[in-house]
């Protein structure tokens, strides 16, 4: 089942009316402003053989290199962002040092701390301290933030950073009423930020005037460092909570526009992801229009993370199945708390969807849990992709309704009515799993979604 590589190259946002093609990845330094300096495109990057404190690398296009002397200046992206989730793979030879500035204005810092014990702002992930030159000698220098633990990987290797960062907000007046925020930090799967606000930029900033939207820009004079599968999801389009109240959990107005995407997997072109799923405000209907007899498999995932809510909805299985499962059982899923949702199967806890399955448990690349039953705590292995059965079969022909019942890190299973599993203790990345994305699954077979209701608590 969950045996598949979690690349995506586009995220799609469908609208009632018409389409909207977002590509999320850089590929190219076309992407960047010009001129981008020594910047250059690479393949076979590794630390050189001979000195251990740069590269080697051929020429090639799946990665960004800060030249051959590993020095230049900062690659910024030509669209301005706000709310982010970001995606990046970073190398760094030993003892060299990088950054990453969300809007320009706030670093996340890229550092060798292979081995660090001690950790401060300046090692790998730390979020750098602000800066006042007006102070003293003993004071220009505050706030900044060590990582929870050092997740850094050893020099020469290739390491992930997942970021879900929140702008700062400002009135009709122009005066800021809400902090930037660092909501969430992942490296290398390890959750080592979450919920860190800052007062201002921090130093290097661009500028120190804080706005809504801005470039990132990723540094390139401190050392050598590459970057590959650079991905960004726009989450600017955020429906407020209404408590204790039944909603769409996917929604479209012409105000803000959809609150959700389609993150399709693989080399996907605009009229793949129009084909391959689709929503008119009450059905998500998946693999429908497709013609083709191999397909990707994606998800429609939410902008908004969740904790504790109630989600309802009724799905129906279509006739048709497509390769590389023309000869398996039909398959989808709910996927719930996922960290991060820029990948077209992100980490995450799974409402299993498939024909005689419906209800089983999956715990996918990092997560974990135990299952409560009749009072007995039994514990899930630990695995990329670990399974709990069901306790019964209540799923029928035609449509069936699936309730999810969420309480921070525990959940209930609900199948027509009737209770078939249950979780506690979810984690990930070191901490306690109590919230996330929510996405439905299309995995090579046709899929109706319906009566999408979502409560939070």
């Amino acid at each position: 089942m969950k045996s598949y590589v979690n690349t995506v190259l586009f995220v799609f946002v469908i609208c009632h009316a018409s389409t909207v093609f977002s590509q999320i990845k850089f590929k190219s330094l076309r992407d960047f402003m010009q001129p981008a300096g020594d910047w250059l495109q690479a393949s076979q990057v590794k630390v050189d053989s001979i000195n251990n404190k740069i590269f080697s690398y051929e020429p090639g296009i799946d990665c960004f290199v800060n030249g051959a002397k590993g020095r230049t200046k900062y690659l910024v992206t030509k669209e301005s962002f706000g709310d982010i989730e970001l995606h990046i793979e970073f190398m760094l030879p030993q003892g060299s040092n990088s950054g990453i500035y969300f809007q320009s204005r706030y670093e996340i810092q890229l550092f060798d701390s292979w081995n660090a014990t001690h950790l401060t702002f300046y090692d790998c992930g730390g979020i750098q301290q602000r800066w006042d030159s007006s102070k003293g000698d003993n004071g220009k220098g505050f706030e900044g933030y060590a990582p929870r633990l050092n997740a850094c990987k050893a020099p020469g290797k290739w390491q992930e950073l997942d970021v879900i960062f929140k702008a700062a907000k400002f009135n009709s007046a122009g005066e800021k009423i809400t902090n930037a925020k660092f909501e969430k930090v992942i490296l290398n799967g390890m959750v080592i930020h979450e919920n860190v606000e800052l007062s201002g930029p921090t130093k290097g900033a661009l500028s120190e005037i804080e706005v809504a939207r801005a470039p990132f820009r990723l540094q390139g004079g401190h050392g050598p460092v590459a970057f590959r599968n650079i991905k960004v999801r726009d989450l600017s389009n955020i429906r407020l909570s209404k408590p204790n109240m039944w909603v769409d959990l996917f929604e479209n107005n012409e105000e803000t526009g959809p609150n959700y995407d389609f993150i399709v997997n693989g080399d996907a072109t605009n009229q793949e992801a129009n084909t391959m799923f689709e929503y008119n405000g009450k059905e998500l209907r998946a693999m429908y229009k497709w013609q083709e007899t191999v397909a990707p498999y994606g998800i429609a995932i939410t902008k908004k993370t969740y904790g504790s809510y109630d989600l309802k909805f009724e799905f129906k299985w279509g006739k048709r199945k497509f390769e590389p499962r023309l000869d398996k059982i039909r398959d989808a899923g709910l996927l719930y708390h996922c960290p991060v949702g820029s990948y077209a199967w992100p980490s995450s806890l799974e409402y299993q969807i498939q024909e005689g399955d419906c209800g089983d448990l999956w715990t996918i690349l990092g997560t974990s849990c135990n299952v409560l039953k009749e009072g007995e705590i039994i514990n899930v292995k630990k695995a990329d992709y670990s399974r709990s059965k069901k306790w019964t079969n209540q799923e029928k022909s035609g449509w069936n309704k699936v309730l999810l019942e969420v309480r921070g890190d525990t959940a209930k299973y609900y199948l027509n009515g009737v209770l078939i599993n249950q979780i506690v203790n979810a984690t990930y990345g070191g901490l306690s799993l109590n919230s996330g994305f929510i996405a439905l699954q299309a995995e090579y077979s046709e899929v109706i979604y319906r009566k999408i209701k979502i409560k939070e608590l």
